[in-house]
This record gives C-alpha cells, sequence and structure tokens, in this order.
C-alpha cells in the first residue's frame, strides 16, 4: 500500500503492513470489493427476473389491448404470497386501543385545536399536505402485484399512527371530536385485509385516504413502485402492468412455478389480476467457454 519497506518495527495484518493509512487503504478496498459485488449479485438477479417475467408481461397487456409494451408502462415488484382474510378481532382491538392512546394524548395536549401549535408554525405540516395529495391508482398496480411487503411493517406498529399523526388530522377536522376521530378511522376498514399487516391493507392497497395516513406511509416510495412512476411518466395514457415475482423464484426452475403474481391496471382504473399466466421455465445459465 505505501511502498515502504518494512523493518523490524513494523508488523504484517490482514496481508499488508500495520501502518494506520495502509490499514486504512484496506477496509477501503474490502469494503468497495463488497458493496460491488453486491451491486453485480443484484444486477444478475434482476437480469434474470426481466428474462423469466418478459413474456408474461406482454402478455397480460395484450390482453387489455396493448401488444405494443412501447405504449404501456411496465414494472417488476417483489412478491409476497399472503392470504386476505376477515380482519382478526384481536388485532382490530390491539389497533383501536392504540389509536385510542394516541387521540388521547393529542386532546390531553390541547382540547381546542387553536391551542396546538399553528400548522403554518410547523415545517413538517407543509411537507405533510403535499405529499397527502392524490396519486394516479396506477401506481398501485406495484402494490398489487407484489401485495404490500411494506405494509406488512404497519401490523405490529398500528399504521404507523402517532399523535402528531392526530394533531395533523384535528387541524383539518377541527370539529371533530374524540369519537368522531375514532369513527372515521373505524370506518375504512377494508372487508378483508391482508394477513399479520397493517389494518388498512387491502386486496388492492391502503383503504386509509391519504389525508388520514402517518407521514411515512405517504412518503415512502418502494423502488419497484419509483421505477413504475418514473415509466408511467413516459408512457402515461394506458395504464400499466407489473408482475410481482418471489426474490426465491429461481429455487424453482420449472415452468408454471408458484412464484408470479401479474397485475395490470387499465386506463379508466380497472384492475385485473392475471391469474391464468404462469411462470416460464428458467433457462439455463451460459457456461463461458
Amino acid at each position: 500500500m505505501c511502498h515502504q519497506r518494512l523493518d523490524k518495527t513494523t508488523t504484517a495484518r490482514n496481508g499488508v503492513c500495520d501502518r494506520p493509512a495502509c490499514q486504512t487503504r484496506k477496509r477501503v478496498q474490502d469494503t468497495a470489493a463488497l458493496v460491488k459485488s453486491v451491486e453485480d449479485a443484484d444486477a444478475q438477479a434482476a437480469a434474470i427476473a426481466k428474462t423469466r417475467t418478459q413474456r408474461v408481461i406482454k402478455q397480460a397487456a395484450a390482453e387489455i389491448g396493448h401488444p405494443d409494451l412501447r405504449t404501456i408502462a411496465t414494472g417488476r415488484a417483489p412478491y409476497i404470497d399472503l392470504p386476505i382474510i376477515p380482519l382478526p378481532e384481536p388485532h382490530r382491538i390491539a389497533f383501536e386501543t392504540h389509536l385510542k392512546t394516541v387521540i388521547d394524548k393529542s386532546f390531553d395536549a390541547a382540547d381546542d385545536p387553536d391551542d396546538l401549535p399553528r400548522p403554518d408554525e410547523d415545517p413538517d405540516y407543509a411537507t405533510r399536505r403535499k405529499d397527502e395529495q392524490p396519486e394516479p391508482f396506477v401506481y398501485n398496480a406495484a402494490c398489487i402485484a407484489c401485495q404490500g411487503d411494506c405494509c406488512t411493517l404497519g401490523g405490529d406498529r398500528h399504521g404507523f399512527l402517532t399523535e402528531e399523526t392526530m394533531h395533523y388530522i384535528r387541524w383539518t377536522h377541527p370539529t371533530k371530536s374524540r369519537d368522531d376521530i375514532l369513527e372515521m378511522y373505524r370506518s375504512y376498514y377494508p372487508e378483508a385485509s391482508t394477513k399479520n399487516s397493517c389494518v388498512y391493507h387491502g386486496a388492492q392497497g391502503c383503504t386509509l385516504p391519504r389525508h388520514l395516513r402517518a407521514d411515512i406511509c405517504n412518503t415512502f416510495q418502494c423502488p419497484s413502485r419509483r421505477a413504475l412512476i418514473a415509466n408511467h411518466a413516459r408512457k402515461p395514457r394506458n395504464g400499466a402492468v407489473v408482475a410481482g415475482l418471489s426474490e426465491d423464484h429461481a429455487d424453482d426452475p420449472s415452468a408454471g412455478a408458484q412464484y408470479l403474481r401479474v397485475v395490470s391496471v387499465s386506463a379508466s382504473n380497472e384492475v385485473r389480476v392475471h391469474s391464468h399466466l404462469k411462470l416460464p421455465a428458467l433457462r439455463p445459465r451460459k457456461t463461458p467457454t
């Protein structure tokens, strides 16, 4: 590393001398090599997923009237296979217990919303108001295909709702009482929700309006959703098709492996789950000669 001759006071460690500069450079090189190996593995996995899902994406697009993929937004997402079930009573009770707690904390801080810190003095409020604006429903194609992997984090975190969230709600609904706010949140339970996930995690994504969600639920966009948004911006008129593919799909290279969920959302927001589409066989990788 330093090109200096070793002497009697210098020892070797991790293949280089123990001078601080050399050890630091060694750690930097090792970290860079590790990062590159991870990036290479991710790129390879993405290429395999693209190859394996290209045909089913094209077929789903053709089924909704767009055989030319240059005219419709497409994407890929992870796929988690979780059942949609009626909301279990213990899960509902745990959520409402938390919800009542954060509502009470807001009212205990100030019974009158005018006595809370002013919204225009809260720098986060302007950001929240911007983020809670409606988004095109077509973006949910990524979430429906995936089944909402990130939303499962809201299960034991009770939708990430906090006392601060309730402050925001009370600023925009100043006449609502504690019970009014509780009933408002109750009214948005889906008929069935994803097992062990957020209570609002329905079959087509979040059933809670954006203005009632926790901040993170509006601001966070997973890589798959970000990619779809960018692709849709280039092809905005004809909906989208997304293939949800399990990360371990390569464990079963056979045709018809159960690791796939293809979803289309038309320009008129009609959702179709193309459950008849199956994964093709995974082509064996070519070995360099």
